[in-house]
């Protein structure tokens, strides 16, 4: 690099052909760098999205599964609690409890 007291304010300092072409070299790999790491970006951020979609899909069908099965043991309580009433019920309809 030229010291800028040796430059004169009237004269123009151009760079060589062979500099340019290897900033130009630099740049251009530089820029190809950038736009293959961009496309993995998107890429990654794609499957992140597909793999989002799938888990939701997934999770909805386990909460329905949930609910069913939730539905399905609140039943199994009222039989229960129906049976233990009906076994009190007979007992009591038979003058269990009055002979003890």
């Amino acid at each position: 690099m030229r010291d800028e007291r040796d430059v004169d304010s009237t004269t123009t300092v151009y760079a060589t052909f062979e500099t340019t072409q290897a900033m130009f070299r630099h740049v251009e790999k530089r820029l190809t760098s950038l736009e293959l790491s961009v496309a993995a970006m998107e890429t990654e951020r794609a499957v992140s999205e597909e793999k989002r979609k799938f888990m939701d899909a997934r999770f909805t069908h386990i909460d329905r599964r949930l609910e069913k099965i939730d539905g399905h043991i609140s039943r199994l309580v009222w039989l229960i609690i129906a049976a233990i009433l009906g076994g009190f019920m007979s007992v009591m309809m038979q003058g269990g409890l009055l002979s003890v």
